[in-house]
């Protein structure tokens, strides 16, 4: 079996590498006055963090973690409602991202058992929510949640259907551009 370098690293340095771009961005919102963005960035890093953890070895991270990503959710849907763009332009655009993720939730679905499916379609219907929230904002605060959103659906997918292209590379390019994207929107950068 072929391991990388970055898999030879220590589980919490892993965890912290995978979580430095949202806790730079947490960090920087906050210098930027940006109080609900900051938490929203750092609670991003605190889900990273968390979902990195074995959990043999962390019994409840996975659960804690989706809930830290579910709140930062909730945290950039306020604050996407807070910058409007005239006339929801990008509101039909959402619509796609819902069927993708409806396609995607009825593939995956009779493959979640128990209690985490509850927790993950929970998360999911956050995540298509705040989606929506985003396409009334601004075009960089839709895309960087929609690349979010294709991210976490692309880790939905090759956790419970076997031999799918999706990478951890894959998807956590796309999760990190997402947040920079949302930065942008959010902090005027």
């Amino acid at each position: 079996m072929k391991t990388t370098l970055f898999r030879r690293l220590p589980v919490l340095v892993r965890a912290l590498i995978k979580a430095a771009p949202a806790l730079f961005l947490a960090g920087l919102s906050w210098y930027l006055d940006q109080s609900l963005v900051a938490l929203g960035f750092l609670l991003c890093g605190i889900g990273d963090i968390l979902l990195d953890l074995p959990e043999e070895k962390a019994r409840y991270a996975f659960e804690v973690g989706a809930v830290s990503f579910a709140a930062a959710l909730i945290c950039f849907s306020i604050a996407s409602y807070q910058k409007p763009l005239d006339g929801h332009l990008l509101l039909p655009l959402s619509l796609t991202n819902v069927v993708i993720a409806v396609f995607i939730l009825r593939w995956v679905l009779p493959s979640i058992s128990g209690s985490r499916r509850i927790l993950e379609v929970s998360y999911f219907g956050i995540l298509i929510v705040s989606n929506i929230f985003a396409s009334t904002s601004n075009v960089p605060i839709f895309l960087g949640s929609s690349l979010w959103f294709m991210s976490d659906l692309s880790i939905g997918l090759s956790n419970y259907v076997s031999e799918t292209p999706a990478n951890s590379l894959d998807t956590l390019g796309l999760y990190d551009l997402g947040l920079y994207f949302l930065a942008i929107g959010f902090l005027n950068l």
